[in-house]
């Protein structure tokens, strides 16, 4: 008798290709840069610009504030300094027509919120970063030689980030008078290319075995890299990368050490960064016949350095990346 199979010879139209229901993650990195900074929003009717006022401190030299007996000493005048921001908006959207949205084997629209909201994320502490990298205290890993102004071609092979480099720069920021961020530490945004090589150094791995806690807590076996020196290291992937501008095309990485207050985050109170989805019918005679919805993200937000003297980026290289 004849029997119906599935497969070569048999019912093809029926044997279909399964899929996973549920979509493959995306890579999420980890943002620190706007969770950092002082927050200043402007509030509805403030416009969108923000303007920081800062006393300065007052100087004191030898013999300058000596008084002489009966003699009023030279009146002292305070500086005051000012750093202003502008806010700028930035957003994207997608169309997705009727068809797609209804007849689609996957959730469309809701992958698009999903994923919109990752780039919303990301989008803005870029916006966050690129501005903390206009520092303009900057270190080179083993006083690497500058050539010109960028730097370009100062750090390569073995010009890594190591114990000392975190110390010169906790030197740097504490002369400056910075105070610490939180927990009386100082903030390390490290990339974890730079990570590796860090917890190479024998310095490092030394204190961690030493110094800490023994047992299953310690940072050598939870991954989480913890405190050194009165340093937090803080990894993220969303740290920028010189590509193929150091010695012999080596990337460049800027590692950033911040203080407290070294720079602020201002966003318009009234226009918070948020998704925004219109169905289909919610577009009016722009959508007559209802053929498409729209999914995307909104944010107006901006930063800005408050003291320059507060934070510094050290550009070191790191063993993943010696030549282009």
């Amino acid at each position: 008798m004849a029997m119906e199979l599935l497969g070569t010879a048999g019912m093809t139209a029926e044997m279909k290709q399964f899929y996973d229901r549920k979509l493959l993650s995306v890579a999420l990195k980890n943002l620190v840069f706007h969770k950092y900074g002082e927050k200043r929003p402007i509030p509805p009717g403030g416009g969108k610009s923000i303007e920081f006022r800062r006393f300065e401190k007052i100087t004191v030299t030898a013999g300058s504030y000596t008084l002489t007996e009966g003699t009023p000493p030279t009146v002292t005048q305070a500086t005051i300094s000012t750093v202003t921001a502008t806010i700028s908006q930035y957003g994207q959207y997608a169309q997705i027509s009727d068809v797609l949205e209804t007849q689609a084997f996957d959730p469309i629209l809701s992958e698009y919120a999903e994923k919109f909201g990752i780039a919303m994320a990301e989008g803005v502490d870029t916006v966050v970063r690129d501005i903390v990298d206009a520092t303009t205290t900057i270190q080179y890993a083993d006083s690497a030689t500058v050539t010109g102004t960028s730097g370009a071609g100062a750090v390569g092979s073995g010009n890594y980030l190591d114990a000392a480099e975190i110390l010169e720069m906790r030197r740097t920021l504490r002369r400056a008078d910075a105070l610490p961020v939180e927990d009386n530490k100082f903030i390390l945004f490290i990339h974890p290319d730079n990570t590796k090589d860090l917890f190479e150094d024998p310095d490092i791995v030394n204190s961690f075995q030493h110094a800490q806690i023994r047992g299953d807590n310690n940072p050598m076996f939870t991954g989480v890299l913890g405190d050194w020196m009165g340093v937090r290291f803080v990894e993220s992937s969303n740290l920028s990368i010189l590509a193929s501008n150091g010695m012999s095309g080596a990337d460049i990485y800027e590692v950033v050490m911040i203080g407290r207050e070294a720079y602020a985050v201002t966003e318009l109170s009234a226009l918070q960064s948020r998704m925004i989805i219109h169905p289909r019918g919610t577009g009016g005679h722009t959508d007559p016949l209802e053929q498409y919805s729209t999914v995307g993200w909104k944010a107006a937000l901006t930063a800005v350095i408050l003291n320059q003297n507060f934070l510094g980026a050290i550009r070191c290289a790191s063993s993943r990346s010696n030549s282009a």
